[in-house]
């Protein structure tokens, strides 16, 4: 994620594989590389926040709370999600195109959806976050397999939509917030809530598969991420599954993957990696090695807020942008930064009030 946020504020360049329009693809290898192995990390937000989100429920219901409660905790963390989108998160975008050179004004980035002007709501991952974690917070005790046909009918219907819309006519703002990425008058988004609701959905449904066998979930990670994997080659094989990128002729093309809705190619790549990486940190989760990973998860929002800004503020000595050379120094000396700056939070957190606002973050 630091190094796709670090691309586009400190290098320039960013790319955006939205359905519907024309994918221009990327320069070079690496730039490809840089921007693919960034798509592991959305997939991962929602899936873990599924996840985090079941086990902190029984967590604290096996404490004493009433599920009410539990609700009414993520109905206000999911709008202070919200909260910090429009509050903080805005604020770093803006302050990155402040410095930026006024040759580069245009970002190349090209939206579904006819818009002639006017006022509109943008949005970005934290909004798909937010709404994701209020609506999550009413179905928390269906049982498991509503939370798998909730996932499943998700993605069915988002790739059903995407396959029969027309990305150049008008798009209904409500559409372009819940199910169909795009920019209208009204409405702009990258994140839309009903793909990315299916996928913390899997999340709640993979924490209570956790609960129900501790010993055995972290194989089954293993053999459901290769199952997910195989899938994506077979789709990408037979040049299906991608919208409208479904043809490739390349390496690179092969592995250029629609993310905006996520795409089934995408979607199973993405969580096949996420659950391969659940079962490779289960076995070395006690290493030293990890400590930085664990600081950086431990204040997940903080970093998340931070970063942005540190990054905006040292694109202010590339207005024109850099080599990828450059951009992937910057980012490495932007995350030993980040990591004594997270950590002095870390401790700081550890000496509130488990009520307070902090621990949220």
């Amino acid at each position: 994620m630091a190094i796709d946020h670090c691309s586009a504020m400190v290098a320039r360049t960013h790319f955006t594989e939205m359905w519907g329009v024309t994918f221009e693809g990327y320069p070079t290898i690496g730039w490809w590389f840089s921007r693919f192995v960034s798509h592991i990390c959305a997939p991962g937000f929602f899936f873990l926040m599924g996840i985090s989100m079941l086990l902190f429920a029984q967590s604290r219901l096996k404490n004493g709370w009433s599920i009410n409660r539990v609700r009414n905790y993520f109905l206000k963390r999911g709008s202070l999600i919200l909260l910090i989108m429009f509050l903080l998160e805005f604020p770093s975008w803006a302050l990155s195109s402040v410095f930026k050179s006024s040759e580069m004004v245009s970002s190349g980035m090209s939206f579904p959806g006819k818009y002639n002007g006017g006022f509109f709501i943008p949005t970005t991952v934290l909004y798909g976050l937010g709404m994701c974690m209020l609506i999550c917070s009413f179905l928390l005790k269906l049982k498991k397999d509503y939370m798998l046909l909730i996932a499943v009918a998700s993605f069915g219907f988002s790739t059903w939509y995407i396959t029969n819309a027309a990305p150049y006519e008008w798009i209904n703002p409500f559409a372009v917030l819940f199910y169909v990425p795009g920019l209208t008058k009204g409405a702009m988004s990258l994140y839309p809530v009903i793909p990315w609701l299916g996928v913390t959905a899997f999340g709640i449904y993979w924490a209570h598969l956790y609960t129900l066998n501790k010993s055995k979930i972290f194989s089954w990670s293993l053999i459901i991420g290769l199952v997910f994997l195989a899938t994506f080659f077979v789709l990408r094989i037979f040049k299906t599954g991608n919208f409208q990128l479904n043809d490739w002729s390349s390496f690179i093309t092969f592995f250029t993957l629609i993310k905006y809705p996520p795409s089934l190619v995408f979607i199973f790549f993405t969580l096949g990696v996420n659950l391969i990486l659940l079962f490779l940190f289960s076995k070395i989760e006690h290493s030293k090695y990890l400590k930085p990973i664990k600081l950086f998860g431990q204040t997940a929002m903080f970093f998340y807020i931070v970063h942005l800004y540190l990054y905006a503020l040292l694109g202010a000595f590339f207005p024109s942008g850099c080599s990828i050379y450059v951009m992937y120094t910057v980012w490495f000396f932007g995350l030993i930064i980040l990591y004594f700056i997270c950590n002095r939070f870390l401790i700081f957190k550890h000496i509130t009030k488990p009520t307070s606002f902090w621990r949220i973050l």
